[in-house]
C-alpha cells in the first residue's frame, strides 16, 4: 500500500465510496455480553442507564472555571459499525440507543469569532473541525496505515467515519449556556441557501477563520472544489448575525486563511482585513497567492465590488479586495513569495506609529526534488511599515521588512524549513513570538524534499513513498526522527529593539526556550551545532522541558497578562498506544479488512519510538509526573520566564492543546482541541480563567 497519500486525500476521495468487501467474509461484532453478530442491531438488547443522570465533571486544574463543552452530536457502536449515527439536532441525552456511547466530534474551535449582541449579549461564533486528532497519528507521527481505525474508551476513530463527519458552525452564549448549531431550520433566511453551501459535506473541510464587522460574521472553510479537487479554495460563508440569517457565499482562491482582522486606522475610521496563504495542509497544491485582502462590501451586500472574483462564477463580486502585492510578488520581476501568514496583529510600535507583525511559514516550494529555489522564502517573521492613514488599499498598499528567520536561528538546513512561526503576542513593550513544528509533517519530511537521496541513505525510506521501508536501516529510522524532532522554543524582542534586528542585530533577540544545540546531519553524521544566534536559552528547553509541546498555539495579552498555550503531540498517544483496540481497519465506508498484526504494529513504529524518547526525555528533566495527557497553559512574566497554570489539559485528560481564546464579557474563554470523540469527557470545551484563583 503506498502510505504516501495523504490521509485528508484518502478521506476526501473516500467521502464519495461506498461498497462491500471484496472477499466473502462477513464483518462480525462482539456485543456487550461477549456474544457474536453480523450486525449490532442483533446483540442482546440491555436498557441503558438513565441518560439524564448527571456526569460527574472532572476537577478543573489551574485557575479556571469549566465554562462548556461541545454537544452530542451522535451515537457511536464501534469504529466499522455501519449503524453510528450523526444527527447534531437530535436530543441524544434523552434518545441514547441502549449500548451506544454519546459521541462528540467537534474536536478544534478552529476559528472563533465574538458578536455583540444588543439583544443576548456577547455571543461567540465558531466553526469547528470534527475529528481533528483523527488525522493526527497517521498524517504528523508515522502511525502506519493500518492503524488509523482504532477505538478506546474515549476514542472512535476510522477514515469514513471523519470524512463522513461534516464540521458545524456554532453559536454559544457562556452567560446563559445556550448553544445553537447553525442549520436552515434555524436561519430566519438564507436556510435553502446554506444548505446548498454546506452540501455535499465533504466538499467544505473545516472552518478555519471566522471574523465579525457590525452584524455581519464570516466563517471560511477549506473548499474542495469538483472542478480541481487540489486547487486551493476557501469558500467565505456570511451571516447577518443580529437577524440570525443566511446572506450568501462566495468562493475565492486561497490555500488558506488564519484570521480576519479589523484594523485601526490613523484618520478614526477602520477596516476589515483577512491573508490568504500558500500551504499544502488541506492536500492543496500549494500554489495559492499569499496577499492582504481588505473587504470593501457593505453591511447590505458584503459582496458588492472588489477585485477578488468568484472563482466559480467570475461573474459574481466577491467583496474583497487584495491590497498587497509584496508578499507574492506575483507583479514584482525577481520578487519572492511568502507562505502563509500563521499569526498577525496590529501593534503599536515604540515610534508611535501603528504597524502588523505577522508570522509567515515557509512556502511549500523551498525545495523541490533536492532544489532549492530560492523565489520561495523560509518562515519569517515580518513587521509592516506604518499603516497608511485611511487603511490598505490599491494604491496604499501593505509593506514590511523582515525582522527574524527561522535560518538565523536552526542549523539545519535541509530540515529547518518545515518549522513555521506559530503564535505572537506584544506585552509590556516586548514582541514574543514562538515556533510551530507539525511533527513529522516538518522537518522529517521537509528533509525528504531537500535532499531525498540523503534521507534515504539515513532512513532506508524511499523519499517518495514511506511504505518502501528497509528493515535494516531501522535503528537509522529512529534516529533521523529524534534528531529532527523539534519541540516549539519562544523569542522576545524589546519593541525599541525591532529595528536592529530588522538590520541584523540578532544579538537583541532573546532565546526564552529552545535549543541550545541541535542535531545536524549533511552527510557526514550527526553533529551537535550550537543554535545559530549562539545563545543558551534564558529560562529552559524548547516545549517548557516537554518535547510533546510542539505548537506555541494560543496567545493573548490582557491586563499585563501574557497567557501562552501549546498543543501537545502525545497526549493522545497514551490512550493509542496502550489502551485502543486496532485489529481491523476500513478506509472506505463498507470495506473492512482484518489487521492480526496490529499488536505487533502499536508496538513498533514511529509513533512508539518518540513516545519512548519523550518519556525519556522528560524522567531525565524531572518532569516525569508531567508525562500525562492534557496540553499546557501557561503564563509569561516579566522577565520572560513562564508560571504553568495547567500541564494537564485543565483537568481533562482528552484536551490535548489550548487552540483559541476569547474575551468575552471582559473574561478569557479558552477553547481546546481534543483527542477525544466518545463518552462524557470527549468534544472540545471552554475554559474561563479566573482571576481571584490565580494565586
Amino acid at each position: 500500500m503506498n502510505t504516501k497519500l495523504s490521509l485528508v486525500a484518502i478521506l476526501l476521495a473516500g467521502a464519495m465510496v461506498t461498497g462491500c468487501s471484496d472477499d466473502d467474509s462477513e464483518t462480525i461484532y462482539i456485543c456487550e455480553d461477549g456474544s457474536e453478530a453480523s450486525s449490532p442491531e442483533l446483540c442482546p438488547v440491555t436498557e441503558p442507564s438513565d441518560p439524564t443522570d448527571p456526569v460527574e465533571p472532572p476537577a478543573v486544574d489551574g485557575p479556571f472555571v469549566h465554562a462548556g463543552r461541545t454537544i452530542i452530536d451522535g451515537a457511536f457502536y464501534s469504529a466499522t459499525s455501519p449503524s453510528n449515527e450523526y444527527d447534531p439536532l437530535r436530543d441524544w441525552e434523552n434518545t441514547m440507543p441502549a449500548g451506544y456511547k454519546e459521541m462528540r466530534n467537534a474536536s478544534y474551535p478552529w476559528g472563533t469569532t465574538v458578536y455583540d449582541s444588543a439583544d443576548n449579549g456577547e455571543e461567540l461564533w465558531m466553526g469547528t473541525i470534527s475529528n481533528g486528532w483523527c488525522v493526527w497519528p497517521y498524517q504528523n507521527i508515522g502511525m502506519p496505515i493500518e492503524l488509523t481505525t482504532y477505538e478506546s474508551e474515549t476514542t472512535g476513530c476510522s477514515v469514513p467515519g471523519t470524512t463522513g463527519t461534516p464540521s458545524q458552525i456554532f453559536i454559544y452564549n457562556f452567560r446563559t449556556g445556550a448553544k445553537e448549531v447553525i442549520h436552515e431550520g434555524m436561519l430566519t433566511s438564507g436556510g435553502p441557501q446554506f444548505t446548498e453551501a454546506f452540501e455535499p459535506i465533504n466538499n467544505t473541510y473545516g472552518f478555519r477563520a471566522a471574523g465579525t464587522v457590525g452584524d455581519l460574521v464570516f466563517v471560511a472553510g477549506h473548499y474542495k472544489s469538483g472542478v480541481d479537487a487540489n486547487q486551493g479554495r476557501l469558500r467565505l460563508f456570511v451571516f447577518n448575525a443580529k437577524e440570525r440569517s443566511f446572506v450568501g457565499y462566495r468562493d475565492i482562491v486561497g490555500d488558506t486563511t488564519r484570521r480576519f482582522r479589523t484594523l485601526e486606522h490613523a484618520d478614526g475610521t477602520t477596516g476589515f482585513y483577512t491573508i490568504v496563504g500558500a500551504e499544502t495542509g488541506m492536500t492543496q497544491t500549494g500554489d495559492g497567492p499569499t496577499q492582504l485582502l481588505r473587504w470593501v462590501g457593505t453591511q447590505d451586500d458584503p459582496f458588492a465590488g472588489g477585485t477578488i472574483k468568484d472563482v466559480e462564477n467570475p461573474l459574481n463580486t466577491t467583496g474583497w479586495s487584495k491590497v498587497s502585492t509584496q508578499l507574492d510578488n506575483e507583479e514584482t520581476p525577481g520578487g519572492v513569495q511568502y507562505g502563509m501568514i500563521g499569526d498577525w496583529r496590529q501593534f503599536t510600535h515604540s515610534d508611535g506609529t501603528e504597524r502588523l507583525i505577522m508570522s509567515a511559514s515557509a512556502h511549500p516550494f523551498v525545495y523541490k526534488e533536492g532544489k532549492r529555489n530560492d523565489k520561495y522564502k523560509e518562515s519569517v517573521i515580518l513587521i509592516s511599515d506604518p499603516i497608511p492613514a485611511a487603511g490598505y488599499s490599491a494604491s496604499e498598499q501593505l509593506t514590511f521588512r523582515e525582522v527574524f528567520g527561522m535560518d538565523q536561528y536552526d542549523p539545519d538546513t535541509k530540515g529547518r524549513w518545515g518549522a513555521k512561526w506559530g503564535t505572537s503576542a506584544i506585552n509590556d513593550g516586548f514582541m514574543y513570538f514562538g515556533t510551530y513544528h507539525q511533527g513529522t509533517d516538518a522537518a522529517y519530511k521537509h528533509f525528504a524534499k531537500a535532499d531525498p537521496e540523503l534521507f534515504t541513505d539515513l532512513t532506508g525510506l524511499d523519499a517518495h513513498d514511506y511504505s518502501v521501508i528497509d528493515a535494516n536501516k531501522e535503528a537509522g529510522h529512529k534516529t533521523f526522527m529524534i534528531n529532527e524532532w523539534r519541540a516549539t522554543s519562544i523569542f522576545r524582542i524589546d519593541l525599541k529593539n525591532i529595528d536592529a534586528v530588522s538590520a541584523g542585530d540578532t544579538s537583541k533577540v532573546e532565546l526564552l526556550y529552545g535549543y541550545e544545540t541541535m542535531q545536524v546531519n549533511d552527510g557526514n553524521g550527526w553533529k551537535a551545532m550550537p543554535n545559530k544566534l549562539g545563545q543558551k536559552p534564558i529560562h529552559g528547553e524548547a516545549g517548557m522541558g516537554n518535547p510533546g509541546n510542539v505548537y506555541s498555539w494560543t496567545s493573548i495579552a490582557k491586563d499585563g497578562k501574557l497567557f501562552w498555550g501549546f498543543f501537545d503531540a502525545f497526549s493522545g498517544l497514551h490512550d493509542l498506544l496502550f489502551e485502543a483496540y486496532a485489529g481491523e481497519y476500513m478506509l472506505f465506508d463498507g470495506i473492512v479488512f482484518q489487521n492480526p498484526e496490529w499488536k505487533n504494529q502499536m508496538a513498533n513504529n514511529p509513533a512508539m519510538w518518540m513516545y519512548d524518547y519523550a518519556k525519556t526525555e522528560m524522567d531525565a528533566n524531572g518532569l516525569a509526573e508531567e508525562f500525562i495527557p492534557g496540553g499546557d497553559l501557561l503564563m509569561i512574566e516579566a522577565d520572560g520566564s513562564a508560571r504553568k497554570l495547567t500541564t494537564n489539559g485543565f483537568g481533562n485528560e482528552c484536551s490535548n492543546g489550548i487552540r483559541n481564546v476569547v474575551d468575552i464579557d471582559d473574561k478569557l474563554y479558552f477553547g481546546t482541541s481534543t483527542w477525544c470523540n466518545v463518552g462524557p469527557t470527549s468534544g472540545l470545551e471552554f475554559y474561563q480563567y479566573e482571576p481571584s484563583l490565580d494565586k
